[in-house]
């Protein structure tokens, strides 16, 4: 099934980019809307689109090439790998690299998976299910600073970071000295993560309450960025200096790029293929195409943020 659709994608996207002149970098949804061919996609502009939520460079693309995922117990799979879906595609038209961080136990030889499961004993498992898949990483989180330098290269490597949600978001076990906040806090501080590194961009990426896991780290601190509605009163107390974002899909300050809920990161990460690469537009278009889903284009576009009750607020 999913080599049929990516002969599809493919096919359609050849002959689209010989055919035409790639097209022209856009400002705003909006006016991104106005060249698309005519089709189902939601069209909802409620709000203006501020200057400051899209990418502002018009002649140049960022073009990022290595993508790294930071995995912990717990985390929620789509979150990670909804974002990977879609960069997989894009990884057809432009050379693309994917690394996987995880905390791994002291002594161990070679890699251990990440578990998606609750901690033994835990009473988020009720009905003592084993529905839970695990995942393997490419690499350990640095623990100490010999491990750091030996790691330079790779982490120096890295031009986005993307950071999933899960119930592993709020578990203690994150914090403490060579785990994965200090990680996080050390890849924006040290590596330019959220910013810039030699003139280079780099980006910070967080889906759903994976928000919850920077601001837990202080690295959204005085910047505007969202979470999931349902979970608004549970996230945004972890970050006082966050200025969070409601209504919205999905926020962009900068380098850094926060999503809603769980299936936002679809949307996000349409929105941030269109805008970091110079044939985004036309990908998008056919990848989402090939997935058959219907982009949200409009970051402002949130009923989920009236549903649970959280009001209009930055």
């Amino acid at each position: 099934m999913r080599l049929s659709i990516l002969t599809t994608i493919l096919t359609l996207l050849h002959f689209h980019l010989t055919t035409a002149a790639i097209l022209p970098h856009h400002k705003s949804n909006i006016n991104l809307l106005k060249t698309l061919p005519k089709t189902n996609l939601k069209r909802t502009t409620p709000f203006p689109t501020p200057a400051n939520n899209t990418n502002s460079n018009s002649t140049t693309y960022p073009t990022p090439k290595t993508y790294a995922l930071l995995l912990f117990r717990q985390f929620e799979i789509l979150d990670a790998y909804g974002a990977v879906e879609i960069l997989q595609f894009v990884a057809d038209f432009h050379p693309l690299r994917l690394l996987i961080f995880s905390l791994q136990p002291p002594y161990s030889s070679g890699l251990s998976p990440v578990l998606t499961s609750p901690p033994p004993n835990s009473s988020m498992n009720p009905m003592n299910s084993s529905f839970y898949p695990t995942f393997n990483p490419t690499h350990p989180i640095p623990t100490n600073d010999q491990q750091w330098e030996e790691m330079r290269e790779v982490l120096e490597s890295v031009d986005v970071l993307i950071v999933p949600g899960g119930e592993g978001v709020y578990s203690p076990d994150l914090e403490g000295e060579g785990r994965e906040l200090e990680f996080l806090r050390r890849m924006v501080g040290e590596f330019g993560i959220g910013g810039k590194k030699n003139d280079k961009d780099k980006y910070l990426v967080t889906i759903c309450i994976g928000a919850a896991v920077a601001a837990r780290a202080g690295v959204l601190d005085g910047r505007r960025a969202t979470t999931n509605k349902m979970a608004w009163g549970e996230v945004t107390p972890l970050g006082e200096k966050v200025k969070w974002v409601s209504p919205a899909r999905w926020v962009v300050d900068g380098n850094i790029w926060t999503s809603s809920g769980v299936t936002a990161v679809l949307d996000l990460t349409f929105e941030f293929v269109r805008q970091m690469y110079p044939d985004g537009v036309d990908m998008a278009y056919e990848i989402a195409g090939g997935m058959e889903h219907e982009p949200v284009m409009d970051w402002r576009y949130d009923p989920f943020a009236e549903r649970f009750g959280v009001p209009p607020q930055n």
